[in-house]
């Protein structure tokens, strides 16, 4: 097991002494020994090592001297125990590991010149270290190279058996996709069954493969590792923020790498904690929507019925006179602005400040408010914060891990595997309540699979069970004896045997979730689109802080309440103030004494308090004829919301549509004028990510066409309408947020926060907690015996993902409607067969597919496609709170066409 006992914080291994190279050396008993002797300093060659996994002790290379032994051991499999008196260095040891090095290019192919790996190669690299130039007893393998799978081709002629990706697939990301098979006399890496690889395909294999075995088939014979410009940079698909390595060649990506390799093989592995350095499908294959040929590269100005190309001068100066004519004849509440979570903060920043004090107008924003803003809404008011408490460390440190409503495999997949290594390392137990059979869901130690749409129940079962059971942390509630007593009699009429028929989680299942969660030492919460991007969301948020409150989970250090984000700036766009009640900072936006510092700082008037609309508000005020301008950037409402909004009747009123992205959307084919956006492989800035950690974005490339950055357009826009915007790069944005919100950027490490619920619990808690917990509408079937569920799925993220080839490839879009195999049978339909499905919005003709994912009296649809238009089947909820539309699930009826 190597290091990972010692990294357990419940297992406190014991402390030796011994001897490596005449040094006394202190270590704990029981660890690798060549984790103990790198520690020191001392890298010795290890081919099939790497500090994320178990050590596998194949490639013979981590040879010591051992007192009292004869022959060199393996240090890698060795475990360092009291008063051993190890030797690193000597002839006798060089000459072993060159004799290794020869047993493995015995077999080796000799076709550098022709090899991916070429200059990127340990074994090259060991050879020229070790002094090899001549192999009297080489001979060839000659196994044909298995090109089956869509990604990834395996070239076992060049395989020297190290393991490591059979080691990272199984021990890191738990999937056990690979495996060694004897084959033509070798031992080959094949695919588990010696069929073509189907896997989450995140590349792990391939990054930590030391030699050209396995390559990348949207990147082969296509370069030299010499010949690329490397840019560390953060990943632009989800919320998770995984750094990666854009590795550019002339004006085009060649390939995704990431700080996962064989190259960065020794580290402490009580930082695999904060993750291990590896991508997911999305963020290695998916970097050909950045050079894509549909991307835009000159504005376009409508004439007619038609987009016409025009130059830029000529563009901003006709933009600049519609907008000065709208504010002139409307005023400035005619104009409103929606900005994706796919910019960065600097650019959310401008964004809002442009909406602000360029045109006056408080009526802006985000795709947060798609769900995410349920979250910050319930959090800054429960506890003060608007974001997650806990980061990956944390995760992966639990104990017990509650995930609700969370495809968390699917949606951030780097995420779910700081929960896989809880699970592996930490021995954490971890109930997963969803209406799918989830990846995680396998993994689990208590898996629930509940109705459709009753995740606020299932809440509402476990906090009256805390209750009832005397779960209670007794020092916690002793403080706020009102707030528990209200929140006892909230609940006090509820039923367990009801919620448990309502919910499908049995009543002693409730029981012994509840018993898990209230005992553990280190208890998380991490609930995602099934809580967040449904009804009731924002009250459902405040239900788990109060399962958390009422058994001391909030506020003890390795406990607290999460969510995962899908895009990757969601929490930034927030904290910059991207939203009509907030400004930077997070600071409301009618406090006077936060208004007043901005109005100083930027030396404007800012629009009114009380003023300032929201996503679905600006979209009907578009359709009422209130909203006269929309300033759209990044985002797609036309192709993101169903047909019941009628959003495209509400652009076709407006005077002014402005979209401004790298693509030409749905929403973008509807404007008057369209500008040329970069992607974020072409800008410098940063991104928030789900932890709160403020991460690079760096540019790789020069801007494609005549596109620029946004914050770049935003600056000439504001400075035509008047404004005195100095801005010559991102650094200067920068300065001007670190003077607003002082401490925002933190390097890349999560801001410690603080959960403050006392505030909350003496003044109002009382009041809300009797109408959080009446009881809700029974989501039973009613007519429409089945739940048409719309989410993410792992190789795409949201529309951007359906722009990169490779991705399309691996992921095509279907046209299938997904149901449970039982269901299918029951219809008496088989694969591909249409079925009509009908919901109170409307019905469509569509084929079927089986999926044992999917539950029974389930279907599932991939929101990231729009053929055939199953989002339009969906009814649209609007939470009363947070204005956040909710449209991912609703009943339907299906039966043959």
């Amino acid at each position: 097991m190597g290091l990972k006992p010692a990294t357990n914080p419940d297992v406190e291994a014991a402390t030796i002494e011994l001897t490596i190279d005449g040094n006394r050396v202190v270590a704990k008993d029981g660890v690798s020994l060549y984790d103990v002797i790198s520690m020191t300093g001392k890298i010795i060659p290890a081919m099939c090592y790497h500090y994320t996994f178990d050590p596998f002790g194949s490639c013979g290379m981590c040879l010591v001297m051992q007192e009292g032994k004869k022959a060199p051991v393996r240090s890698c499999t060795a475990k360092a125990a009291a008063g051993m008196v190890i030797r690193t260095e000597g002839e006798d040891l060089f000459l072993a590991r060159k004799k290794a090095v020869e047993k493995h290019l015995s077999v080796h192919p000799l076709d550098c010149p022709v090899c991916d790996a070429d200059g990127h190669c340990e074994l090259q690299d060991m050879a020229f270290e070790h002094g090899v130039t001549n192999l009297p007893n080489a001979k060839q393998k000659f196994i044909p190279e298995d090109t089956r799978s869509l990604v990834l081709d395996f070239n076992m002629n060049r395989c020297i058996a190290c393991a490591e990706c059979i080691n990272v697939c199984k021990d890191v990301l738990m999937i056990d996709a690979l495996q060694f098979m004897k084959k033509g006399g070798f031992n080959q890496v094949v695919p588990k069954g010696d069929v073509a690889l189907q896997c989450e395909f995140c590349g792990d294999c391939l990054a930590v493969c030391p030699v050209g075995a396995i390559t990348n088939k949207f990147s082969k014979y296509l370069y030299k590792p010499w010949q690329m410009k490397k840019t560390a940079t953060t990943c632009n698909y989800c919320g998770d923020g995984c750094q990666l390595y854009l590795e550019t060649k002339d004006e085009e990506v060649i390939r995704v790498t990431s700080p996962l390799s064989w190259k960065n093989k020794w580290g402490d592995r009580a930082e695999t904690a904060k993750g291990h350095g590896g991508l997911c499908v999305r963020g290695r294959f998916g970097f050909e929507s950045i050079d894509s040929k549909a991307r835009l590269k000159q504005p376009l100005v409508r004439e007619g019925n038609r987009l016409v190309e025009k130059p830029w001068l000529e563009t901003m100066h006709l933009l600049v006179d519609r907008l000065a004519e709208i504010k002139r004849k409307h005023g400035s509440g005619a104009i409103a602005g929606l900005i994706a979570a796919r910019c960065t903060n600097e650019e959310a920043y401008l964004f809002q400040k442009l909406m602000r004090v360029g045109f006056g107008s408080n009526h802006l924003d985000s795709s947060a408010r798609y769900g995410h803003m349920n979250f910050v809404h319930a959090m800054k008011r429960a506890v003060g914060i608007g974001r997650s408490l806990n980061g990956w460390e944390e995760f992966t440190k639990a104990k017990a891990v509650l995930l609700i409503g969370s495809n968390v495999t699917e949606t951030n997949p780097l995420t779910s595997v700081r929960i896989k290594e809880a699970i592996r390392v930490y021995k954490a137990q971890v109930v997963t309540l969803d209406s799918a059979v989830t990846n995680m869901a396998k993994l689990a130690s208590h898996p629930f699979l509940i109705k459709p749409g009753t995740e606020g129940s299932v809440i509402d079962g476990l906090v009256k069970t805390v209750i009832d059971r005397d779960l209670i942390d007794e020092e916690v509630v002793r403080k706020h004896p009102e707030a528990f007593g209200a929140l006892k009699a909230a609940v006090a009429d509820l039923s367990l045997e009801e919620i448990a028929s309502r919910t499908g989680v049995s009543v002693e299942a409730f029981h012994e979730i509840a018993q898990i969660f209230a005992e553990s030492p280190r208890s998380i919460i991490l609930c995602a689109e099934g809580i967040v991007r449904k009804a009731d969301g924002y009250r459902n948020v405040l239900k788990l802080v109060d399962l958390a409150w009422i058994t001391g989970k909030l506020g003890r250090p390795g406990c607290g309440v999460n969510t995962v984000t899908e895009e990757p700036n969601e929490q930034g766009v927030v904290d910059m103030g991207a939203a009509p009640e907030f400004l930077p900072g997070q600071a409301r936006f009618d406090d006077p004494i936060a208004r007043e510092r901005f109005e100083r700082a930027w030396s404007a008037s800012l629009p009114a308090p009380g003023t300032g609309l929201r996503l679905v508000d600006i979209l009907q005020g578009c359709k009422t004829g209130t909203i006269k301008a929309l300033y759209v950037l990044g985002e797609n409402p036309l192709a993101t919301l169903p047909a019941s909004m009628e959003i495209r009747s509400a652009l076709e009123g407006l005077e002014l549509l402005v979209v401004q992205d790298p693509f030409l959307t749905e929403t973008g084919r509807m404007a008057h004028v369209v500008l040329p956006a970069c992607t974020y492989a072409e800008k410098d800035g940063t991104f928030t990510n789900l932890e709160g950690r403020v991460l690079r974005v760096r540019q790789a490339l020069d801007p494609i066409g005549e596109s620029l950055p946004d914050w770049h357009i935003m600056t000439a826009l504001a400075n035509a309408m008047g404004c005195q915007w100095e801005y010559q790069s991102v650094n200067d944005i920068q300065a001007e947020v670190r003077k607003l919100v002082p401490g925002y950027y933190n390097l890349g490490q999560p801001r410690k926060v603080e959960p403050l619920p006392d505030d909350y619990l003496a003044n109002g808690y009382a009041a809300d907690v009797r109408a959080r917990y009446a009881a809700g509408a029974d989501p039973g079937e009613g007519a429409r015996p089945f739940s048409l569920q719309m989410g993410q799925v792992l190789t795409h993220s949201g529309k951007l993902s359906t722009e990169a080839p490779g991705l399309m490839k691996i992921a095509p879009n279907t046209g299938k409607l997904r149901m449970n195999p039982l269901d299918m049978e029951r219809l008496g339909v088989r694969d591909g067969v249409k079925v009509r499905v009908t919901s109170e919005r409307g019905s469509l003709q569509i084929g079927v597919e089986p999926d044992q994912s999917v539950a029974p009296g389930t279907c599932f649809f991939p929101e990231h496609f729009n053929e055939p238009p199953v989002k339009d089947l969906m009814t649209v909820s609007v939470d009363a709170v947070t204005g956040a539309p909710a449209f991912k699930q609703c009943r339907v009826s299906i039966e043959p066409a």
